[in-house]
């Protein structure tokens, strides 16, 4: 892996507009906590990298292991968010993972 040489693809893509360029479809909503993965690479960055599951499954490790890590860190996330979340608009609470 080439941490470095990936973020300067997807940094490369922000700028030359390639990122934002690819159709709604191209776009999948990760489960739990909603954010939009590509369905693809982009430029040289492998999909495996953008998509956690995918880069679990490719480590060797179980679809459960990620759900169970996923819901985990939600939940974390969640209980967290519990001391903040009278100071944040409506918007900003609907955001979390569900």
């Amino acid at each position: 892996m080439q941490p470095k040489k990936y973020t300067r693809q997807l940094i490369d893509a922000i700028h030359d507009g390639s990122l934002a360029a690819l159709p709604d479809s191209e776009w999948e909503e990760m489960p739990v906590f909603g954010l939009l993965m590509p369905k693809n690479g982009i430029k040289d960055v492998p999909k495996e990298i953008l998509r956690p599951a995918d880069a679990w499954a490719k480590a060797g490790k179980k679809t459960e292991e990620f759900t169970n890590t996923v819901k985990n860190l939600a939940g974390l996330f969640q209980k967290n968010f519990t001391d903040f979340a009278n100071k944040c608009s409506p918007a900003v609470r609907a955001a979390g993972p569900k």
